[in-house]
């Protein structure tokens, strides 16, 4: 059996002093703690706010002042002993958030990034924020992506992600080595997996409906043939288990999460165009519009060393 993982070394956290970037502050708090990792917080100021400030207020100071209060965000978010303990540090930088985000990642050779989503905005449409997106489509290392909570004190649940880490599976030709992930991840957690395929519904005319019946009949055997055959190659490291679902990615992955009581889903972004656009995995981008528990995407070149 191959070694196992160390887990993550340095993790990078963004926040804009919002309650839900606090929340993403405690999952990196966690995720650091578990592995004994440096911890880094950042704020990055806007350019245009910066000169419009210096203009209007006569105030150049308001970098220094930014740097003061993401030191007390971080005092009054972080006990003080494990800001010690995980040699926590904070940087101020001013420009385009994304891209501060991925420099100060390269600089600080960061193994993942922990940021809190929006989640789904406006008359339906799936949309996670310019920054979001941004570090999406530019990262090399995976996203931890924390969904808003409805509570103004959310914790990190004792024991998370919990006993079932979830992983969301494209059945194409990079399937195995996204499982192969999946599993260091589970054992690094010490979680079971659970592998989970979602063929979305078709949608045709009624004089058709029965050969569309028959013909989504055959997808879902060789769908469930072939992420089986995944789970079986994963029982020999963590417990696996595996299905395969009808419906819409983003509702049927949140779903199954919930029910099985799982802190966190694991998804590959796929170096493809997808959606709106978007350069990366278009699974991956429902998923993370939706999601209700944390997500960990990665893109599918990487690997846990």
């Amino acid at each position: 059996m191959p070694a196992k993982w160390c887990g993550f070394r340095s993790v990078l956290c963004p926040v804009d002093f919002s309650e839900h970037s606090r929340l993403a502050l405690k999952y990196a708090e966690a995720v650091a703690r578990r592995g004994n990792a440096t911890l880094t917080v950042m704020y990055s100021n806007d350019p245009l706010l910066v000169a419009a400030a210096a203009v209007a207020l006569h105030d150049r100071d308001i970098a220094k002042r930014s740097a003061e209060e993401l030191r007390a965000f971080v005092d009054a978010t972080v006990p003080a002993e494990a800001t010690e303990a995980l040699r926590a540090m904070s940087v101020v930088s001013v420009g385009r958030p994304s891209d501060e985000i991925i420099k100060v990642a390269r600089h600080r050779r960061s193994d993942l990034i922990v940021i809190g989503t929006h989640g789904l905005t406006g008359a339906g449409r799936m949309l996670m924020g310019s920054t979001t997106v941004g570090i999406l489509q530019r990262t090399a290392v995976p996203v931890l992506a924390v969904p808003p909570s409805t509570a103004a004190d959310a914790a990190v649940a004792a024991g998370w992600p919990g006993s079932t880490i979830v992983a969301a599976v494209e059945l194409d030709d990079a399937a195995a080595s996204d499982v192969d992930v999946a599993m260091d991840l589970a054992r690094y957690w010490h979680t079971s997996l659970l592998l989970v395929h979602v063929i979305s519904d078709i949608h045709g005319p009624a004089w058709v409906t029965g050969d569309l019946a028959a013909h989504d009949r055959i997808r879902v055997c060789l769908a469930q043939q072939r992420i089986n055959e995944l789970a079986v190659a994963a029982r020999r490291r963590v417990p696996t288990r595996a299905r395969v679902i009808c419906g819409r990615p983003s509702d049927e992955i949140a779903a199954l999460a919930a029910a099985e009581g799982s802190g966190l889903v694991i998804t590959a972004l796929r170096d493809r165009r997808g959606w709106f656009g978007s350069k990366r995995g278009a699974v991956a981008y429902q998923v993370l519009s939706h999601a209700v528990t944390p997500v960990l995407a990665h893109p599918s070149q990487w690997r846990p060393r």
